[in-house]
This record gives structure tokens, C-alpha cells and sequence, in this order.
């Protein structure tokens, strides 16, 4: 019975995961990556985590894929403090590329740290856990698309979660502040540029809010993940930003892994 029920939760995951990845692709000058949330108990737990997607789109008769990778780890050095590193690299191709129109490919890479506490408010034999933790961090990365920059980013990340042998169901809220900098045109003239509202996007830092629905499925120590995240400016932005990524991927735990072998 248990079988089967893993069974259905993993090919649930498959099938959203799967009609996601047949969705539209876009050009962004901003997308959230994937939310951390190592769900830890104790001390020496080690997350491990690969996410990502891909997607294609016929774009005014031009052919474009679009592919989001995400590395995660999570470490507990002692009881209730967390640290944790992410990368996320994200990639924008054109079949036929135009530069006169901007259809040029695109690259961003995103690395970056974060320090936090956790709180198992609930801590059973059998798996089952409540827990609370928040994540500050910091990080930076580069935009080469149609027009380069530098950015750096902020965040806090609190969030609420509930594991189980067999799932585990995590929310968070992410404020996340991304500051842009040495902007390069890239070729692209005065009209284009204001076109796509870039004149002033290295003025000042901007703010997005991005809850994160976080669904895994597999057994104890290792399972697969379906992420929702979303962003909403929090305050006016002009230029464009995607309001939502779904990834799809795989979480390792270590102490659980330990765990697991011990009971053999």
C-alpha cells in the first residue's frame, strides 16, 4: 500500500512537472531560482538538491528553448543554525539569432550564500516534523542577453514545513532585493533601449516577494522535488520579470541516508 501511494505522489509530480515544461518561453531581465528549503532537524544534516526545467516556443516563426538549472545545499555545523549555498544558471537560445531586433541568446549565472536558524517544533522517530526556519543570503551573477549586466542580490526566506517518511510540504516567503550594475547597451540603440524600459534599471535596488510551494515524494533519504515560485514586484517595475517557475528535480538527505543504513 505504501508502495503504490509513492507511486501516485511521484507520477503526480511527473505530470505537472511535464506540462510545465511544454509552457511558452520568454526573454526576463529577472526570474526567481529555485527556493532553498533544506527542512533540517539536527545537527550535521546535509542537503543535497538538483532542480530545473526546460522549454520551447515558436517565436514570430523563430525558434527558441529556454533551460533553468539549479545546484542546492544545505549544512547544519550545530543544533539550530543552518547555512546553505545555491547556483542557478538559466539560458535563452534563438534557432536563428537577429541582433537588429534583439533575438540574441541569453545567459544568467546566480551564486549565493545564506545563513539562518531552524526550529523543529515538532521532532518524531517516525519522520514526521514541523519545523520553522529563516534564511538571510547574499549573492551575485551576470546578464548577458540583449543588454549586460552585473547584479547582486538579498533575501530572507522564512518558512513553515512539514516532513514525512514518504513527502515533505514546505512554504516560504522570500523577499528578495536585486540591485543591477555596469549596464553595457550591447549594440542595442537609445529607442530600443527605452522601448524595453531599461534607461533607469541600475538606479536603485528592486524588490520582489516570492512565495515558494515546495512538494517532495520518495523514500526518507531520497526524493523527488516539484517547486512553485512565485515573484511579484514590490514596487513598480516597468521592465520585464517572470512571475513564476516551476522546476522539477531531486533532494538527497544525508543524516537520513546515515540513518536508514544503520537500521539494516
Amino acid at each position: 500500500m505504501k508502495t503504490l501511494k509513492i507511486k501516485s505522489l511521484l507520477f503526480g509530480l511527473a505530470l505537472i512537472g511535464l506540462n510545465y515544461l511544454q509552457s511558452s518561453c520568454s526573454r526576463y531581465y529577472y526570474q526567481p531560482n529555485a527556493v532553498n528549503a533544506p527542512m533540517m532537524k539536527e545537527k550535521g544534516d546535509l542537503k543535497i538538491g538538483i532542480s530545473g526545467t526546460t522549454s520551447s516556443e515558436d517565436l514570430n516563426g523563430t525558434n527558441t528553448s529556454s533551460s533553468i538549472i539549479n545546484l542546492q545545499t544545505a549544512y547544519s555545523p550545530i543544533k539550530y543554525l543552518g547555512v546553505m549555498v545555491n547556483y542557478s544558471n538559466y539560458n535563452y537560445n534563438f534557432n536563428e539569432e537577429d541582433p537588429s531586433k534583439g533575438n540574441v541568446d541569453a545567459h544568467a549565472g546566480l551564486f549565493e550564500g545564506g545563513v539562518g536558524g531552524y526550529y523543529p517544533i515538532i521532532a518524531r522517530e517516525n519522520g514526521f516534523g514541523l519545523i520553522a526556519d529563516t534564511y538571510v543570503g547574499y549573492g551575485g551573477g551576470k546578464l548577458s542577453s540583449d543588454v549586460n549586466m552585473n547584479f547582486n542580490r538579498t533575501f530572507i526566506q522564512p518558512g513553515i514545513n512539514l516532513t514525512f517518511p514518504y513527502f515533505d510540504v514546505g512554504l516560504a516567503t522570500r523577499i528578495s532585493g536585486i540591485k543591477y550594475s555596469n549596464f553595457d547597451a550591447n549594440g542595442m540603440t537609445p529607442e530600443y533601449i527605452s522601448e524595453h524600459k531599461l534607461d533607469n534599471i541600475t538606479d536603485k535596488r528592486h524588490y520582489f516577494f516570492e512565495p515558494a510551494f515546495t512538494l517532495r515524494a520518495g523514500y526518507k533519504f531520497v526524493k523527488a522535488e516539484l517547486q512553485v515560485v512565485g515573484s511579484t514586484p514590490m514596487s513598480e517595475v516597468d521592465w520585464e520579470s517572470k512571475g513564476t517557475v516551476v522546476t522539477f528535480g531531486i533532494h538527497f538527505s544525508l543524516m537520513d541516508a546515515i540513518k536508514f543504513a544503520k537500521e539494516k
